[in-house]
């Protein structure tokens, strides 16, 4: 028997638990319970010893046919690496600005609040992000307002040709 890969249940075992038959000790069953096809024996060793079962009595249900080597996983593609850095979109931008001040000015962010309806595009969103700038500078200082406006434009994406629209 090897330790390393995983094990699952047999039909013959899930019947077994589902008739909570006494056959089975109640170390016996909570190991039975806890083999779950994911996991291998290997890393179910400290919990069989806290039931003080051994790798043998994984074995026992192995030859009753009450648990079967779990086939290899498919090889599957791997998924493409999330990006570490964040979206990059008008609308992020914005959002994210709103959220700051909502932080930052608390309820004295309701005039920016409705500017921000009429921020369509780029340079609709510089405009009013130099609003927003001069309201927390004004309210949290100048350092706090750079910083402010630094990390809102870290959301903005890169310059192209064309005037970017929110859409």
């Amino acid at each position: 028997m090897e330790l390393g890969i995983p094990y699952a249940k047999t039909e013959a075992a899930r019947a077994l638990l589902r008739a909570r038959d006494a056959t089975l000790t109640p170390p016996l069953r909570a190991l039975l319970i806890m083999i779950d096809g994911k996991k291998p024996v290997t890393d179910l060793l400290p919990a069989i010893k806290a039931l003080s079962l051994k790798a043998e009595d994984v074995h026992g249900l192995l030859s009753r046919g009450l648990i079967e080597p779990c086939p290899p996983p498919r090889a599957v593609r791997p998924e493409p690496e999330a990006s570490a850095s964040p979206a990059r979109s008008l609308a992020a931008a914005k959002f994210y600005a709103l959220g700051q001040l909502t932080l930052i000015l608390g309820h004295g962010d309701a005039m920016l609040r409705h500017a921000a309806r009429e921020v369509v595009d780029h340079p609709s969103l510089m405009a009013w992000l130099a609003a927003c700038e001069q309201e927390v500078a004004a309210f949290a200082g100048d350092a706090r307002a750079a910083r402010f406006a630094a990390l809102v434009r870290e959301l903005l994406p890169a310059p192209t040709a064309e005037p970017a629209a929110f859409g």
